[in-house]
């Protein structure tokens, strides 16, 4: 006998679990999420947050909360590379490069193209407390805190769990017909004999929160992060944390590496002094230390993200450098992948098939964006060599950092191949297409024979369209005064929206009829170019050059903003072929392709 009875259980209250949280609310599904820390995380960890993200955060309405507390667009444009923050050696605080970064500079109008929701930069510890209120708001009750699941057990219809009140001690018994992992890798995913491929762990990271005046050093206010790499050999990363931003920042997030087997004083005053030696700061500066935390950065995916009545997702399911920030990202759009689907399925509208697709949709995803951050990783040796940094020779390093900085002319040719070589380095901080241009070739999408466009080796230039699988294009519309995106029209439910040309009344008696058969909410929704009768004007052209239909064909989207399905013409069959477009959407495989 349990002690409680609900659909889903979340084990998790990171940034993953708290957004499925929210995402199943939305959905309609009653859930019960626990996690054993006593609060939300305290530590900075991941901060950026992609443009694929906000759009989601958008859709569920927390965007502008998060834009509300997180970095403004002007305050984290740059990343700069230098030899150190302070000091005043001839080596010292000299900047070796600087790049326009997450939609600012030269990247701003591609960004701005391509999606209503400019990315940016909130760290963990100020995400996760925001993201505990709107689940909160929508499932009172649901989130126990300080809570563990210290046990569980699955059968053909279910999982039984123990959950223990870490206060208090008392055990309950949870019962859920599946529970979704977002703990972080702790125990789920091991407990399952699910393998984790991949590598890493082969050194230690030391992550710093301190809080400091250093406006006076600080690269500049539109810069988020500085890399220092000095000429003494260490290398070591400080973010801006907030919670204001550019020069005013209070808050500071320092992270280096520890080669392996050395020790490390994590005493506050040691920590401390560490943070003056690491940036060259004067020895008087405060620097109060707020948290110290270490972990060992690994690439891994786990081998499959359903194991029967257990989904795993986020850290869970694959786990990355920091490099590219696309853990937090890619976690969040998993929890975003899986609610849609469990509000399908306790709707009536889906059969548990379509839960299968969670792992053919997300695992490759996760899996190119795991590699993508090792390719980030590893160019940094590149960039290192660039510099003349030789492992294990100090002198040579040291002589080389003063030949590519001096007033000569080999100097200046150092300097101009060291600008050519940091440049690759924009596959971490300009990887626009990595961050919107993810699609799922199979699961619940229903292929138009179309080839996949070509993927830019560099990873920033991303091309919209509708081929099923991708995500929606962002245009702007127009609906009388109001401006909206396309993405606006799929609300935050579990519903699919039928976009529609000037010409597609049928598809308006046809969507009636599929929706009906299949008990799903499906809105049409036309767009015209300003001169017909269509629900929304295309006002700036955007979409009638990317909806690859007619004026009389559709495209269907998925609850999740991705393209189920796209018909170029109506034609005489147009029931049929949207029922088996449905059909597909909802995991029912014996759905058949139609032309496009």
């Amino acid at each position: 006998m349990s002690d409680v009875d609900v659909p889903v259980l979340i084990v998790g209250g990171g940034g993953c679990g708290l957004a499925a949280s929210v995402f199943l609310s939305d959905a309609g599904v009653r859930h019960l999420l626990v996690e054993r820390r006593e609060s939300t995380s305290v530590l900075p960890r991941a901060h950026y947050l992609n443009q694929r993200t906000l759009e989601i955060f958008r859709q569920h309405g927390i965007a502008e909360d998060v834009y509300g507390i997180s970095a403004p667009p002007a305050h984290m444009s740059e990343v700069t590379w230098r030899t150190s923050l302070a000091g005043d050696g001839p080596l010292d605080a000299r900047e070796l490069h600087r790049m326009d970064a997450f939609g600012g500079g030269s990247t701003a109008g591609p960004y701005a193209a391509d999606s209503p929701g400019p990315s940016t930069n909130l760290p963990q510890h100020r995400l996760e407390p925001l993201l505990r209120r709107h689940a909160e708001r929508r499932a009172p009750s649901s989130l126990l805190f300080h809570h563990e699941m210290t046990g569980f057990s699955q059968d053909e219809d279910g999982v039984t769990a123990r959950i223990t009140d870490r206060s208090t001690g008392e055990e309950r018994v949870v019962r859920a017909r599946y529970l979704l992992g977002a703990d972080g890798g702790r125990s789920i995913g091991r407990s399952l004999d699910v393998p984790m491929d991949g590598a890493g762990g082969a050194f230690t990271i030391i992550s710093v929160h301190f809080s400091a005046d250093l406006s006076r050093w600080w690269s500049g206010d539109s810069v988020l992060m500085t890399h220092i790499i000095s000429p003494e050999g260490e290398v070591s990363v400080i973010v801006a944390t907030g919670p204001d931003w550019g020069l005013a920042s209070e808050e500071w997030a320092l992270h280096f590496r520890v080669p392996p087997g050395a020790a490390v004083d994590l005493g506050t005053d040691a920590i401390a002094t560490r943070v003056r030696e690491l940036l060259k700061l004067p020895g008087d500066l405060s620097v109060r230390v707020r948290h110290v935390s270490e972990y060992r950065p690994e690439a891994v995916v786990a081998r499959a993200f359903r194991a029967g009545r257990v989904f795993l997702a986020g850290d869970a399911a694959h786990r990355q450098p920091p490099a590219a920030g696309g853990g937090l990202n890619t976690a969040i759009q998993d929890a975003h992948n899986i609610a849609w689907k469990l509000g399908a399925v306790f709707g009536g509208q889906a059969g548990d098939s379509l839960l299968d697709t969670y792992e053919s949709e997300r695992l490759p995803v996760a899996a190119r964006n795991v590699s993508w951050s090792m390719a980030c990783l590893l160019n940094y040796g590149v960039l290192f060599a660039s510099l003349g940094m030789v492992p294990g020779q100090p002198e040579a390093t040291r002589a080389n950092f003063r030949e590519l900085l001096s007033d000569t002319p080999m100097g200046e040719t150092r300097r101009t191949v060291v600008r050519e070589v940091f440049g690759t380095q924009r596959i971490e901080y300009q990887a626009h297409d990595i961050e919107l241009g993810h699609f799922y070739a199979s699961g619940a999408v229903l292929p138009d024979g179309t080839p996949p466009p070509p993927r830019d080796p560099m990873g920033a230039t991303y091309r919209p369209l509708t081929r099923p699988g991708h995500r929606l294009p962002h245009a702007w519309l127009r609906r009388g005064g109001t401006r909206v995106s396309t993405l606006d029209l799929v609300g935050g439910g579990a519903g699919f929206v039928l976009i529609t040309g000037p010409l597609g009344e049928g598809w308006t008696v046809a969507a009636k009829r599929v929706a009906d058969t299949h008990g799903v909410t499906l809105t049409v929704v036309s767009i015209g170019s300003g001169a017909d009768t269509a629900d929304y004007w295309d006002s700036e052209g955007t979409w009638t050059r990317v909806r690859g239909t007619e004026d009389d064909g559709a495209v269907l989207v998925r609850p999740d903003q991705h393209v189920a399905w796209r018909r170029a013409h109506a034609g005489p069959r147009a029931d049929q072929e949207l029922d088996a477009a449905l059909r597909r959407a909802l995991g029912r495989f014996d759905a058949t392709t139609t032309g496009s």
